[in-house]
């Protein structure tokens, strides 16, 4: 009877298994959930995604603008594509959006998992890791963070593709599956390059020595991994210029990211600049956890053989984030790569297997203790990516904060008319200048000038906005960050304030050296030369610049009062 009991139980359990990949999605976005209530984040990038973006709109030119030319100097054609279908489906609805991300980033769990199981760890326990991956606290911003729909998208369909992939070695026979689903993974985010490398690892560690069937079997795929890496490069180092992006590997991070992709001991939406002696704990966790996995091979050839295997793909992996500029490589973020930290859980699996199974309650009591570190770590830290004031906030807290997230903070304190928040930028650029080199101490001062006047003109007093029309008249060369954020609206302040005074020449006079810098967009340019021509009596040119400024923004009330204004004179 008991005997009986057992096996039937055993059953049922065998049966649930085929559940097993629905759990593994739903499980990995659990955490996650509160983001379906979350806003966009404007200034950081859901802006030029989405709510700003002019090719938002699902028609033939958009389509073709998407294919033939980049986003943020990044060729990603199919994430453009798939944010417009959400804009017919969601409009300004960022629930809609967020939503999206959720069943992706649960498709992404799902198909780990998945690919968990055809290196043969057990299901229990792929399931697991599998989770163990979705809840890594580096992964809110990927989730939480609309304009990252390219790296979730690019995810699942390079897992998709792995997944495939390794179905067609099993049969040793090659399909198309796993070479289309690759080549969409590429248009939607080229982190992915290293894909084809993985591929050979894992055809390699299956068939070794067969060099005809591994022909076989990885032509299809070689062949679409070189013509998009040819497509992505080609259209993005087209404009690396304006990306400032590629360089040499930098591999000092790469222990860094092993440890990360298991327990990250910093977290920082805006990556600040690393002090070297806070990293080496993250840097000794990382080659604890190597080593660990080394040494787990033991003696046994076959073993030592796919540890070396999995250092060759965590390296290759690493290479897209390594080679993409200071910024990215500054700090471990899981949006710059899911296949690092998806590596890193499998050589987990594939490693400690025979532990897994020998020491069952130490491996249990450590996966739920890291289990519940990450919930509660994503539950805290998810509230970051609600709001930008509270993203470039916590950015900003940080002992070197990123010139980046310093920018942030002043661009949303502008947004929101906020003189109190400029105020607090400006003063964090003072105070970071002599923690500099040499070669930036100029831009952080006249970033932290230029911000602390603005912030005073913006409050309201008098002498504030005569002294920042004087500082921006002066012919002295400065140096700022994305000055077209911050110069139009402390020219548009300083010239009110001459208005009011009555010095209509001077903010006349000032207007007109906007123009001449050039300081703004096209629309803050038209608008400038109207008021600069209203102001000398040049009516004229007045309504010219204006109805040209509200072809540019249709919805612009302040402006059609001004036009209309303008309509009445002679």
């Amino acid at each position: 009877m008991e005997s009986g009991r057992i096996s039937g139980w055993m059953q049922s359990v065998r049966r649930f298994r085929r559940y097993f990949p629905l759990v593994a999605a739903v499980c990995a976005v659990l955490p996650f959930l509160p983001s379906l209530g979350y806003g966009f984040l404007y200034e950081w990038d859901d802006g030029g995604f989405v709510t700003e973006n002019a090719h938002i709109a699902l028609n033939w030119p958009n389509l073709v603008h998407a294919f033939t030319t980049t986003l943020q100097s990044v060729y990603t054609p199919l994430t453009s594509v798939w944010l417009m279908a959400d804009h017919v489906l969601f409009g300004d609805w960022a629930g809609g959006y967020h939503l999206v991300n959720l069943l992706l980033y649960g498709g992404c769990g799902a198909l780990l998992f998945l690919i968990m199981r055809r290196l043969r760890i057990p299901a229990s326990a792929a399931l697991l890791l599998a989770v163990l991956w979705a809840w890594n606290p580096g992964k809110c911003e990927s989730v939480a963070w609309i304009a990252e729909r390219k790296g979730l998208a690019s995810s699942f369909f390079a897992f998709a593709s792995f997944w495939c992939f390794m179905r067609d070695c099993r049969r040793e026979r090659a399909g198309w599956a796993a070479p289309v689903l690759m080549l969409i993974a590429f248009l939607f985010k080229p982190w992915v390059l290293p894909l084809p490398g993985v591929m050979c690892l894992y055809a390699w560690s299956r068939h070794p020595g067969e060099y005809r069937k591994l022909l076989k079997l990885l032509w299809p795929v070689m062949a679409a991994g070189c013509a998009g890496a040819l497509l992505v490069m080609g259209m993005t180092f087209r404009d690396l210029s304006v990306s400032g992006g590629g360089g040499a590997p930098d591999f000092r991070y790469v222990l860094r990211y092993f440890g990360a992709a298991v327990w990250p001991f910093s977290l920082n939406p805006i990556h600040p600049r690393p002090v070297w002696g806070s990293l080496l704990p993250e840097l000794a966790w990382g080659a604890v956890l190597a080593a660990g996995l080394w040494c787990a091979a033991g003696r046994s050839r076959e073993r030592l053989r796919v540890s070396l295997l999995f250092t060759l793909a965590f390296l290759g992996t690493a290479l897209p984030v390594l080679t993409s500029g200071g910024f990215t490589n500054a700090d471990y973020c899981d949006r710059y790569n899911f296949l690092l930290s998806a590596v890193a859980w499998c050589w987990i699996g594939v490693a400690g297997g025979r532990y897994f199974r020998r020491f069952p309650r130490v491996s249990a009591w450590a996966a739920g203790i890291l289990l519940a570190g990450c919930l509660l770590t994503d539950l805290v830290y998810l509230e970051t990516f609600s709001d930008t004031r509270l993203l470039f906030g916590r950015a900003a807290a940080a002992d070197r904060p990123a010139p980046k997230a310093l920018e942030g903070l002043a661009l949303v304190a502008v947004n929101r008319s906020d003189p109190g928040l400029l105020h607090q930028a400006g003063a964090l650029f003072l105070a970071q200048q002599p923690f500099q080199p040499e070669s930036r101490r100029k831009t952080y001062f006249d970033m932290g000038t230029l911000l602390t006047r603005l912030a005073r003109s913006m409050a309201g007093e008098a002498a504030a906005g005569r002294e920042l029309a004087a500082y921006l008249a002066a012919d002295v060369p400065r140096d700022y960050y994305t000055p077209e954020a911050f110069l139009p609206p402390a020219y548009s302040l300083a010239a009110g304030r001459l208005i009011q005074d009555g010095n209509a020449a001077e903010a006349a006079a000032l207007l007109e050296l906007q123009l001449k810098r050039k300081a703004g967009d096209a629309y803050q340019l038209h608008f400038s030369s109207g008021l600069a021509g209203f102001l000398t009596k040049d009516f004229e040119r007045a309504r010219r610049e204006w109805r040209a400024a509200l072809e540019l923004r249709p919805g612009d009330a302040r402006l059609r009062e001004n036009l209309k204004r303008a309509e009445a004179m002679p």
